[in-house]
């Protein structure tokens, strides 16, 4: 070992036996395990509609908003261009959404497909019972105010 890497080891340990009883008040470990639980039991009720959560997700704020530009949507949903870009060409792929250039050639909007509607509307009972089942775990009402919330804060 290392001189520095010695001299600092009492204190690393020290470090640890303080902050390893405390990982269950960390925001982001508590907040990724109910991400995994939560997409899990919606991707699981999901599944027999053939759609995805996050492809849910993003076809529902489409229909919300079409037709939407990337941009916009980018910023309503709070996903980055990268990621956006990639779910979308997946959506495309599937048929479920088309985009065409928009007034400015700049500008790419999305719209739904009268598939992709018909596959949102397929979707909706599966996405009941998720619900119903997260309701379950959850409280909804609290869900949606700590996301309005979150959203409030990140656009400000």
């Amino acid at each position: 070992m290392s001189k520095t890497t010695t001299a600092s080891f009492p204190d690393t340990l020290a470090v640890l036996a303080a902050y390893a009883p405390r990982g269950s008040e960390c925001a982001f470990a508590n907040v990724k395990l109910l991400s995994r639980v939560v997409t899990t039991l919606y991707d699981n009720e999901l599944r027999p509609c053939g759609v995805r959560a996050s492809q849910l997700a993003l076809l529902w704020a489409i229909a919300a908003m079409e037709p939407v530009d990337l941009s916009r949507l980018g910023t309503v949903t709070l996903t980055d261009q990268t990621t956006l870009s990639r779910t979308i060409a997946n959506l495309k792929r599937e048929r479920w959404v088309s985009v065409r250039a928009g007034a400015d050639r700049r500008v790419r909007m999305v719209s739904l497909t009268p598939t992709g509607r018909a596959r949102f509307a397929a979707a909706m009972p599966c996405w009941e019972r998720a619900q119903s089942r997260v309701a379950d775990l959850l409280s909804l009402d609290s869900v949606r105010r700590i996301a309005r919330e979150v959203r409030k804060s990140v656009r400000a």
